[in-house]
């Protein structure tokens, strides 16, 4: 198998910083395209009392400070290693299965968030959401 586009989730958490430096890795030694995806929760852009829509200015806020994680991560991608950046509004297990079709991504590399397995039964978890819908494999990084 031939991976030419990896997809890495960047949250801002340790776990996310460990996916892009394996995601890096793979990359350097094939030539890949990482894509950086920063996702902002559909549910940052509501208010939580009144369930309404905030501004464009307010979203445009939001997606500054998702643009803002990606560059910090960005630092420590290696040189030579050709790397995009997008931030996406919604949910996160959704919008990153999509943009992994959409770009016609090889590889999702991403973090475990570390939940335990009672917070991931309630709460649902990201990377258990794109093992069992991604149509690309799925690297989970611990």
């Amino acid at each position: 198998m031939e991976i030419k586009k990896i997809l890495v989730p960047i949250d801002g958490s340790d776990a996310s910083e460990r996916a892009l430096g394996y995601a890096c890795s793979l990359a350097e030694k094939g030539g890949a395209v990482v894509t950086m995806l920063y996702v902002v929760e559909a549910d940052v852009l509501l208010f939580p009392v009144y369930r309404v829509n905030l501004s464009e200015s307010d979203v445009d806020s939001v997606k500054k400070k998702g643009e803002e994680i990606l560059a910090l991560f960005g630092r420590d991608v290696p040189e030579g290693t050709k790397v995009e950046r997008k931030v996406e509004v919604g949910m996160p297990g959704a919008s990153i299965v999509r943009e992994a079709e959409a770009g016609k991504a090889d590889l999702i590399v991403m973090g475990n968030s570390g939940k335990g397995s009672v917070s991931s039964f309630v709460m649902g978890s990201v990377s258990h959401y794109v093992v069992h819908h991604s149509s690309c494999p799925v690297l989970i990084v611990k």
